[in-house]
């Protein structure tokens, strides 16, 4: 545990909200503030698991659907503070009681959890109307129940990735029960619409399938307008695929299946250093992906994956 200098506390506290870059992450990041109040400092930093934590110094510190993984556990001691609390549902990378947690980290783990979001909410106990509505929209956006409120937000968060924007004031919009997309969020969301329907056509121009020992496997690169998950939905459409990969010009990859399915996508995210649940997993390839070498990259992961198919 890093020791830090007492806090006056007749001083604001000052809160770091660390989330994922996505609506779970968003939805859970916001649930936060709306349970304590705005009354103090908040700070809201988005955290990709496959990265180290930034250094940083706060009263309180709040991890939220944020992976276990070599990168953040390895940099856990970069957050001085004197209470973290983690709360999580994906698999971390070793198990948990095998790891020797600093005094000051409180973690709520539980990967048969749907989202990150129920877990922040039951954790708060909060059951008024706009954390039950905050919650659903971030289960149905990480499960993949879409419905035109859900797709709206999604695509929203989407915007503010691509553009690297501060999503603050997202999430102090949901937090304060302002759930309807309108003014400059929603000429926001239009811009990102439009382009995005140019991007899909990008995504189907590069996508290939195969069949690997009776599973139909599709791969697909998506340009940055177009996220895993959305991606992985077009495929799916597109091809009826089992399996769909998206691949991200970063080297990023995103795998997901059909409803149907049950293959295991941890399985296949692991062989590329991955990690996540059996039916939507991430990694990340050794390479960047272009147009140029997609077809050379998609025969070389369609060989791996072979080997546990």
């Amino acid at each position: 545990m890093i020791e830090i200098e007492n806090v006056d506390k007749k001083e604001k506290m000052k809160r770091i909200v660390i989330h994922h870059h996505d609506p779970d992450g968003l939805t859970s990041a916001s649930l936060i503030p709306h349970a304590l109040g705005f009354g103090n400092t908040w700070i809201f930093i988005s955290q990709d698991p496959n990265e180290e934590f930034p250094v940083l110094q706060a009263d309180e510190v709040y991890i939220v659907d944020v992976a276990i993984t070599e990168k953040t556990w390895g940099s856990i001691g970069n957050i001085q503070c004197a209470h973290i609390v983690w709360i999580d549902h994906h698999r971390p990378f070793t198990e948990l009681s095998s790891l020797a947690v600093p005094q000051n980290v409180k973690i709520l783990l539980d990967p048969t959890s749907p989202s990150a979001v129920l877990l922040v909410q039951k954790y708060f106990s909060l059951n008024d109307e706009i954390s039950r509505k905050i919650v659903e929209l971030g289960t149905k956006a990480d499960t993949w129940q879409l419905d035109p409120f859900v797709e709206s937000w999604m695509a929203l968060d989407m915007a503010y990735s691509i553009k690297k924007r501060d999503k603050t004031h997202l999430i102090k919009a949901l937090a304060t029960g302002k759930l309807e997309i309108t003014g400059h969020l929603k000429r926001t969301l239009n811009s990102y619409l439009h382009k995005k329907e140019e991007a899909k056509e990008k995504l189907l121009k590069n996508t290939v399938i195969q069949d690997i020992h009776g599973h139909l496997v599709a791969i697909g690169l998506a340009p940055s307008f177009i996220s895993g998950s959305e991606g992985a939905e077009i495929i799916s459409q597109k091809t009826n695929s089992e399996v769909q990969i998206v691949l991200k010009y970063q080297g990023w990859m995103s795998f997901r299946r059909a409803k149907n399915s049950n293959i295991n996508l941890l399985t296949l995210a692991n062989i590329f250093g991955g990690g996540g649940h059996e039916y939507a997993s991430g990694a990340t390839f050794s390479k960047h992906v272009t147009s140029r070498n997609f077809q050379r990259i998609a025969e070389e992961i369609f060989s791996k994956i072979a080997e546990v198919l």
